[in-house]
């Protein structure tokens, strides 16, 4: 358990320094562009964080997200589509699912 913690961390870690990195790279190429053009480097500002599958652990708040979206799909399937009509689901949210493995 402990080491999984210090892998998920280090993750977390090395996906922060790498942003960091990235960002650093966009400025020097932004003073880089201004040196040789003598024009502002404008670089069009979209949020691009690295993914981190650290989110993909239940009782996070991605998971509640997609524990709901797949809830709501479900019921949707067994109202509007005759293919599902006889079908029984039991959904168990990944957090269900993860407190029952410990009991």
């Amino acid at each position: 358990m402990n080491q999984q913690r210090a892998r998920r961390f280090r993750s977390a870690q090395e996906a922060k320094e790498n942003d960091e990195k990235k960002e650093e790279l966009h400025k020097m190429l932004a003073k880089q562009h201004t040196a040789k053009t003598g024009e502002q480097y404008i670089r069009e500002e979209v949020v691009q964080k690295t993914w981190d599958s650290n989110v993909i652990t239940p009782g996070t708040p991605f998971m509640d997200i997609l524990a709901a979206s797949l809830r709501y799909w479900i019921a949707y399937k067994l109202n509007t589509d005759p293919g599902w009509e006889n079908v029984c689901v039991d959904f168990i949210s990944p957090r269900d699912a993860h407190s029952d493995s410990y009991s």
